[in-house]
């Protein structure tokens, strides 16, 4: 697969993250732990051999200090997220979270120096548009668990910006190393909010597919595909997930989209087309 197909597959698959962390019974704490440390052992198991292990020692210290920030960025974005989850529908949480991509891409053009063409200025107008039009269907009050949520869902999107831009600087490493590193690190970090809080019994089968599927094998595809597109590009094809999430949520929980939800998904998909197809036919 191409970079551009290893992102949009990573999304769809992280579409339905929500409903799978409803159905293990955690907390949003609890889940985010279970997904990086479980993760980060599934991968340490075939790396524990002299070799690898003193190749990921030499990785780690030639570049700790975006390690650790995306380690810490893929920590708090989780917490964050899946504690929105248990807070209101999973629409509203996604659709709030989903501001990350214009998030990171307006990042990226500050601080990274990446260009921004007035084509790829438009198409991300669109996308932000079509948000614009899901997230005012929805109705927040100031005493409703639907605002908390809501909050919840805007700080995870902060998080959620920073993974890819973080990743930019971590290029040359390995793409399995690099999921390695990332979910042992978020895991050490989050580890002493676990022994304050404790952990619930989760449902295993929900628990095993958010490690294995959600998280060991959709992150090492997005950040190999990281590596073959723009932080630009990235955003775009990442408005894969909310929109997949609510068809999700559609079958499984039987939450209809309104009409204006439709009409802004709409748009979202056309703005990714029209940029894959851009890059497509090239400059």
């Amino acid at each position: 697969m191409n970079g551009r197909a290893k992102i949009a597959l990573s999304m769809v698959i992280w579409g339905s993250v929500g409903i799978f962390a409803r159905f293990s019974g955690l907390s949003g704490l609890g889940v985010a732990f279970i997904r990086v440390a479980l993760g980060a052992t599934v991968l340490w198991l075939p790396s524990l051999r002299p070799v690898a292990v003193s190749r990921l020692k030499t990785v780690f210290l030639k570049n700790w200090k975006a390690l650790l920030a995306l380690g810490i960025s893929l920590a708090f974005n989780w917490v964050f997220l899946f504690t929105a989850f248990n807070y209101t529908t999973i629409a509203n949480a996604v659709l709030v979270y989903y501001l990350a991509p214009i998030i990171a891409t307006l990042v990226s053009w500050r601080f990274l120096g990446e260009s921004l063409t007035r084509k790829r200025a438009l198409l991300i107008a669109v996308a932000f548009l079509g948000f614009i039009l899901i997230a005012s269907d929805q109705e927040f009050s100031l005493k409703s668990r639907d605002f908390i949520g809501v909050l919840l869902a805007l700080v995870a999107a902060f998080f959620y910006a920073l993974i890819p831009n973080f990743g930019r600087f971590l290029r040359k490493i390995n793409g399995k190393d690099l999921t390695l590193l990332q979910l042992t690190l978020a895991a050490i970090f989050l580890l002493p909010f676990v022994a304050v809080n404790g952990l619930s019994k989760p449902t295993w089968w929900a628990a095993a597919a958010l490690v294995l599927v959600h998280t060991v094998f959709a992150l090492y595809l997005y950040m190999e595909g990281l590596k073959e597109v723009e932080v630009n590009e990235a955003a775009l094809l990442s408005y894969l997930d909310p929109l997949s999430a609510i068809v999700y949520a559609f079958i499984i929980f039987g939450e209809i989209p309104s009409m204006r939800t439709a009409v802004g998904g709409a748009l979202i998909l056309l703005a990714s087309a029209l940029d894959a197809m851009n890059k497509a036919r090239g400059p």
